[in-house]
């Protein structure tokens, strides 16, 4: 299905948690877990003229404390073909003191005017990695949630029982020691997308685990 003009589509999203003592159950599963971080989702629309459209994940709501500039277009700027693209991020800007305008980058669901609706999620996670050159002068292996595209764009690391030497639970122990990550969430690799017509189209196939907080019911 082309994606011809610009019309809002809500972003994959995990709607149901679990408690950290469910992590080993969907890691023997074989899904992913990637850092949930501390931000506001943003769904970035890029234009043919490689233009950021920008919306919340609410009813195609702009930003109110955030707008695109320079600096966060810049990443997108060598995208192949001539199409719009539409990716899923976390806008990192009010919520961790000392991150600003930063967008963490882990979904793809139109890529050159085309719906990738049917897509596996570990197709669109290798996309994202043939679409992005990440910074080589950053040592990746230090970033635990994260590649390094540029300073105000990171793409977000996967972790599988396979290329992982520990356990999801010392990594969600790990993760929520860095002020900017609330979690883990995990994703089913073979799950495909659906149509983003709704805000719960496509949160079957993923769950998120915070860290415990008053304000979280685990």
């Amino acid at each position: 299905m082309r994606f011809e003009e610009y019309r809002y589509l809500y972003p994959p999203r995990p709607e149901q948690r679990v408690p950290p003592a469910m992590l080993s159950h969907y890691e023997e599963r074989g899904w992913l877990a990637q850092c949930k971080m501390n931000g506001t989702c943003n769904v970035l629309a890029i234009s043919p003229e490689r233009k950021i459209v920008a919306m919340t994940r609410r009813h195609n709501e702009p930003h109110k404390v955030w707008t695109p500039n320079e600096d966060s277009e810049r990443a997108f700027q060598n995208l192949p073909g001539i199409g719009w693209y539409v990716f899923v991020s976390e806008l990192l800007h009010s919520k961790v003191p000392g991150i600003r305008n930063v967008n963490f980058v882990h979904d793809v669901v139109v890529a050159d005017g085309e719906h990738l609706t049917g897509t596996t999620y570990m197709s669109r996670v290798n996309m994202l990695t043939d679409l992005f050159r990440t910074d080589s002068g950053v040592d990746h292996s230090l970033c635990l949630s994260h590649l390094v595209i540029d300073q105000n764009t990171w793409l977000a690391k996967c972790y599988s029982k396979q290329s992982t030497i520990e356990s999801f639970n010392k990594l969600f122990l790990r993760a929520i020691k860095h002020k900017e990550i609330e979690g883990l969430v995990l994703k089913n690799p073979e799950a495909e997308l659906r149509h983003c017509i709704n805000e719960s189209s496509n949160s079957s196939w993923m769950v998120k685990v915070r860290r415990p907080a008053k304000s979280y019911s685990f």
